[in-house]
């Protein structure tokens, strides 16, 4: 059996390294409570974004707003009928085109398109499974 002397040129390298370095057990349990704490810091990062909108909204009351809005909305759609149905003619005609030319300009184009574009992908859907199918194809 060989003894190690302190004064052998790897004793003092090895030494170092042995206090150094903790036990396999505090390691083990340092890596834990790391894994663990970076676990709960992304967890609050993600429930922060899903939360922030929701929390500006009820912070800034957007519900009331929101129903005060329909409220508005609903008022101005009957005064809109009360006015069509008391006129007649002409005018009833010319207010027509003025309300077509309102809606258009205030319709979001961007959204009217996307529907299109869904209602024909909804349309040529079936007819593109059947053709799909009949070539043997997969679509994964």
């Amino acid at each position: 059996m060989d003894v190690i002397a302190e004064g052998d040129p790897g004793f003092k390298r090895t030494k170092g390294l042995m206090n150094r370095n903790a036990t396999l057990s505090q390691v083990l349990r340092e890596a834990k409570e790391k894994e663990e704490i970076w676990n709960s810091n992304e967890v609050t990062m993600e429930t922060d974004k899903k939360t922030h909108y929701g929390l500006l909204f009820d912070e800034f009351q957007g519900l009331s707003h929101l129903e005060a809005l329909e409220m508005l909305s609903r008022e101005s759609e009957i005064k809109v009928k009360s006015i069509l149905n008391s006129l007649s003619g002409e005018e009833l005609e010319t207010l027509k085109v003025e309300l077509e030319q309102l809606k258009e300009a205030f319709s979001l184009a961007e959204f009217c398109e996307e529907e299109e574009e869904e209602k024909k992908g909804k349309k040529y859907r079936p007819r593109m499974d059947q053709e799909v199918s009949d070539q043997a194809i997969s679509r994964e």
